[in-house]
């Protein structure tokens, strides 16, 4: 089933909103299936997937223009999250852009992060996690952000053959 994943969380996978650390990539968002569920993040016509986002400081403030988003990719097994998408290094689109005009298919081609891999599968012991970069720190009472749902899957798990490579991005 196709879904919506925004920093709110859905019936399924679940939201967690962080605070970044200034200048440093931090993780400011995680998303995790939940229980015996599984989430499945696909670039769409292989330029990546849209996403939507509001990023605003404490004072409602756009974050600075040269903040750099990555999608990362996490699970107990690993000493840190690996990086599975290029680097988003200009927010600009989203600084002039409301999220109803993101969404807007005239301008989602603004908004795509790249994968590495075609697609990015995510256990429910597992986390995909957005990570920022910036001169200020994200205020999620201010702020928003949505994975499109036609790049987003999410179904029952428990298949063996996603366990017999590693459930990271794939080419």
């Amino acid at each position: 089933m196709t879904e919506t994943l925004s920093n709110l969380g859905t019936r399924q996978v679940e939201a967690t909103e962080k605070t970044n650390v200034v200048d440093q990539a931090t993780s400011v968002l995680g998303f995790s299936p939940i229980d015996g569920m599984v989430l499945e993040i696909s670039n769409m016509g292989g330029a990546g997937f849209p996403i939507q986002a509001k990023l605003r400081d404490s004072n409602d403030d756009p974050l600075p223009l040269d903040t750099e988003v990555t999608i990362r990719w996490d699970a107990p097994h690993l000493d840190q999250p690996q990086v599975v998408s290029y680097k988003l290094s200009n927010i600009g689109t989203f600084r002039r852009l409301s999220i109803k005009e993101q969404q807007n298919e005239e301008y989602r081609d603004r908004t795509r992060v790249e994968l590495k891999g075609s697609a990015l599968v995510v256990e429910d012991i597992e986390s995909v996690e957005v990570f920022l970069e910036s001169s200020e720190q994200i205020d999620w009472d201010n702020s928003e952000f949505y994975f499109d749902d036609k790049a987003v899957t999410v179904r029952s798990g428990g298949t063996e053959r996603w366990r017999t490579n590693p459930p990271c991005a794939r080419g």
